[in-house]
């Protein structure tokens, strides 16, 4: 393979190991998926004929449509290969390596704006199964996009595609090198920024939570970055009466975006009646 074969070639999600996804319903997510194509999919030779029938019309259909150096790659192994390949024994006989993930810069995040824009920005996560966590929660909710860093945020790989339940696929994902100046940015452009902290002051059944809007949601042990906070026009917390007063990331992600979604759908109904 000569140098520029080598420099067009793309780039996995990891190293050999890390580049494979497995289980049914991550691989089947992104067979299906229009954003995030893998590069091969391996399956048991014992694999349900429906999913063996729905392989063979994907990697025609990717075939047709991919560059004709790099078509995708469909292969039926014997189990204990695929376990091999991913280090993982609940395949549940479907792997797939993947390609880096297309993150959406904060151009085309900007770019794709409205007046009811509903965006979830992450500062800060840093386990793969809150992160995924997370993404499940924005898909469930009707998230529009979520925006991420690069500093201290881990990027998505296998467990945040294990976690996420299929979620990577559907939701898209924009990251930026520099969040606060991409907070900013939607700021100018109209969105407001709702920090979600336990130093808030409004409860968040209170809250505003219609319009163009980014729910921030911190690290579990440091929060929101101070700069990122002082950004936020509205901050708000979860009432909590137990001892523990403290929520993981993606359970908090999910109250403060089921509000979100509440308020938004009594302002739809209003409208219809």
């Amino acid at each position: 393979m000569s140098a520029a074969d080598r420099s067009r070639k793309p780039k996995l999600m990891g190293n050999h190991q890390r580049s494979w996804i497995w289980g049914r319903h991550a691989v089947l997510e992104a067979v299906r998926s229009e954003r995030w194509f893998p590069l091969e999919v391996r399956a048991a030779h014992d694999v349900d004929p429906e999913i063996r029938r729905e392989l063979a019309d994907w990697i025609e259909t990717r075939k047709e449509l991919a560059a004709a150096d790099f078509p995708p790659v469909l292969e039926f192994e014997e189990a204990s290969r695929l376990e091999n390949l991913c280090h993982q024994s609940d395949h549940q006989g479907l792997i797939a390596r993947m390609p880096e993930y297309p993150y959406l810069t904060t151009a085309e995040l900007l770019a794709n704006l409205s007046e009811q824009s509903f965006l979830l920005v992450l500062d800060g996560i840093q386990d793969a199964f809150n992160f995924g966590a997370c993404l499940r929660c924005a898909e469930v909710f009707g998230v529009d996009a979520v925006l991420i860093g690069t500093k201290g945020q881990t990027g998505v790989n296998s467990q945040v595609v294990r976690s996420s339940a299929g979620a990577v696929h559907h939701v898209p994902i924009a990251r930026a090198s520099d969040l606060t100046d991409s907070l900013t940015k939607l700021q100018s452009a109209g969105v407001t920024l709702v920090a979600s902290t336990e130093k808030a002051e409004q409860a968040l059944p209170q809250a505003n939570m219609r319009g163009a809007i980014a729910v921030i949601v911190g690290n579990e042990g440091t929060g929101i970055a101070a700069e990122r906070l002082e950004l936020a026009s509205r901050r708000v917390a979860i009432p909590q009466q137990g001892i523990v007063q403290s929520l993981n990331a993606a359970v908090a992600t999910g109250i403060v975006l089921y509000e979100a979604v509440r308020q938004r759908e009594y302002d739809r109904q209003q409208e219809e009646t």
